[in-house]
This record gives structure tokens, C-alpha cells and sequence, in this order.
């Protein structure tokens, strides 16, 4: 697709970025030499120096073929005129990006086929953000009443472990909304089928109406220490006490304590060794343990943890853990923990 981009700000810099990637053939136009060299720089396109609005600096561009013409400049008297310009010779699909949401009617006269208003998109998201924490990204479609999201599904909720087919029937799951993506084991998202199971710890891509996400989302998320059982509710007690995850919200360390377990493990008994595949993190209970690596060791007791880095990067392990007194530990699925701190960026920096 041949595309004609009219502003090289951030935004547009960015958008045509993508375009490039996507594998579309794009011409930048912007008034400032310094920005449509850097364009031609980082991008490879070509980037004419000129006003949108000028017919000569159109005819640059190639306008009169283009598939699509997009107004990204700073200014909506700006994007009007390219709008306006650009269906006058025949473009047949114009987006435009509106700063001031009262030109929504003027746009939609001079013919632009796409207008997105950039206010209303960051107000939106502020508001679904405030309303809704649980949810990490958002669409609107249509007039805005139904919604694309992501939400994570946490560890211990009533939806872990059951099929697409079953939570669409669970009494609690609202009858309008639909499941589009899963996160596969490998990170991908991946178009679900009803046998698809729902692990604890992954994100699902979700369409729904407005008026049904509280609903939906307590479905999906709700995780009550009511619902833990005893060994969960020992575990959540652990948790409080390990030092790098004070600063933890609640409903993080339920999550954690539903997918932890205990473990015991006799003197001698080696818990990992060295360059073996990163998974579990474990903290110590009682007893105490090792880290070997040469001829050199580092003995651990209560309440310290170890094993952290494999178990956020997924990388091999660089000591070997040794139980050198009988232990009892608890563990906590790696990756649970990497979501945790994906979204908690300063307890990666405590750990």
C-alpha cells in the first residue's frame, strides 16, 4: 500500500516506523529539513520538505496514487487542509489524527474517511485505568460501548484450570462478552478454542460491552483469601514475611501463595545445579542451604531465598544449591513471579 503521511513529529515518526515495518510503501512530509532528513536517516523513505498544504509539495509526495493519506501534524487547521486536498484527488481512504474534538464535524466535512481524536483516546484510557486497574490495555470499537482488552488472570482465581467453553458458561461470566486471544506457554498470543484451559498467571484478550466489565472482570480475577485453603493461607503468611516482596500489594501475594508450594528436602539433597534451566524460586523455612560454584560456597538460613535469577529470566542457573541441614522451603512458580514484577518494576529492583 503506498501511503502519504503528513507530519514527522513524534507520533508521525512512530507511525511511520510501524508502516515501514508492516512492509508499506511511505512518503513523510514535513515542514522541517532537520525532521524529514532524520526520517530518511532511520527510516529509509522518502521524506519531502514542504507544508501538507501545498498542492506542489503533494505532487512531491505522490499523492495522486496514494492508497491512503494520514494528517499527523501538530495542528488541526493543518490536517484539515491535507484532508481536504488529499480527497480531492482521489484518495480514497484519509485518516487524521484530531487534537481538538470540536473539528470532529469540520472533518467530517472535508471528507476525511478516519478521524481519531487523540483527547477523547487519552481520556478514555485514563478513565478505564482509574475504573479498572486490572486492565493493562484497551480499544473502544464503534461508538465505544463495546471494548477490546487485556487482562491478566491471576494465580488463584475461580478460573484457573478450566477450559474456554466452561468459563463461557459459568453463571457469573456475562452472555456478551467473548474470548479473542490466550497467551500460549511460549508468551504468543494465540486464537482460543473452547477446549483452550486457562492457566493462572497468563493474559487473555477479551470483547465486551462496558456496561458488563465489572462483572466480567470479577469472574476473571476475583481472589479472596476465603477462597485459599490452608496451605495457600500459610504460604500467604510466608510471603509477608520475605523481605523483597514488602512492598507487594495484597492481592499480588495471594496470587503467589495460590501457585506456591512446600517442599522438604534432606541434608545433601541438591535442590538445582549450575547451567541447568532457570524455574523455581525457593525461600527457606527451616534448615538451611548452599551456593556452590568452584571451590567457593555461601551458606543460607532462614529467611533468605535463592534461585532468584533463573527464576525471573528463565536463564540457567549460575550456582549449585546444596541442602546442607534439613529444610523445609516454599516455592513460587517463576513465571508467576516475572508477571508480578513485570508490573511491579521496583520490587525487581529490591530482589
Amino acid at each position: 500500500m503506498y501511503v502519504v503521511v503528513a507530519g514527522g513529529g513524534h507520533m508521525g515518526t512512530h507511525l511511520i516506523s510501524r508502516l515501514v515495518a508492516e512492509g508499506h510503501d511511505t512518503v513523510a512530509i514535513d515542514v522541517n529539513p532537520e525532521v524529514t532528513q532524520r526520517i530518511f536517516a532511520e527510516q529509509g523513505v522518502v521524506a519531502v520538505t514542504g507544508s501538507a498544504t501545498d498542492v506542489g509539495i503533494l505532487d512531491q509526495a505522490g499523492v495522486r496514487r496514494a492508497d491512503a493519506a494520514i494528517a499527523m501534524t501538530g495542528r488541526d487547521s493543518d490536517n484539515l487542509s491535507f484532508c481536504l486536498l488529499a480527497r480531492y484527488y482521489g484518495v480514497p481512504r484519509v485518516l487524521a489524527r484530531m487534537l481538538n474534538p470540536q473539528y470532529a464535524i469540520p472533518y467530517r466535512l472535508v471528507g476525511a474517511t478516519k478521524v481519531h481524536s487523540e483527547a477523547d483516546i487519552l481520556v478514555n484510557s485514563f478513565l478505564m485505568s482509574l475504573e479498572y486497574p486490572e486492565i493493562s490495555s484497551l480499544m473502544s470499537v464503534g461508538k465505544g460501548d463495546l471494548v477490546v482488552f487485556e487482562v491478566r488472570i491471576p494465580v488463584g482465581s475461580p478460573v484457573t484450570g478450566q477450559t474456554v467453553a466452561e468459563i463461557v458458561r459459568r453463571e457469573d461470566f456475562p452472555r456478551r462478552c467473548v474470548f479473542i486471544g490466550v497467551e500460549s506457554e511460549m508468551g504468543e498470543v494465540e486464537t482460543p478454542e473452547g477446549g483452550t484451559a486457562i492457566r493462572g498467571g497468563i493474559s487473555v484478550i477479551l470483547a465486551a460491552h462496558r456496561p458488563d466489565l465489572p462483572q466480567l472482570l470479577r469472574s476473571l480475577t476475583a481472589v479472596g483469601e476465603a477462597e485459599l485453603g490452608p496451605a495457600e493461607q500459610e504460604a500467604l503468611s510466608v510471603l509477608q514475611g520475605v523481605g523483597f516482596l514488602s512492598g507487594a500489594a495484597r492481592e499480588d501475594l495471594v496470587g503467589l501463595a495460590a501457585g506456591a508450594r512446600f517442599e522438604t528436602a534432606k541434608r545433601g539433597e541438591i535442590l538445582y545445579t549450575a547451567g541447568a534451566p532457570g524455574g523455581r524460586l525457593y525461600i527457606l523455612r527451616k534448615g538451611a542451604a548452599s551456593l556452590e560454584r568452584g571451590g567457593d560456597s555461601v551458606v543460607l538460613r532462614p529467611p533468605a531465598w535463592l534461585g532468584e535469577g533463573g527464576a525471573v529470566t528463565g536463564g540457567p542457573r549460575r550456582f549449585t544449591a546444596r541442602v546442607i541441614e534439613d529444610a523445609e522451603l516454599l516455592t513460587l512458580d517463576g513465571g508467576v513471579l516475572r508477571t508480578m514484577l513485570l508490573r511491579n518494576p521496583f520490587l525487581a529492583l529490591e530482589l
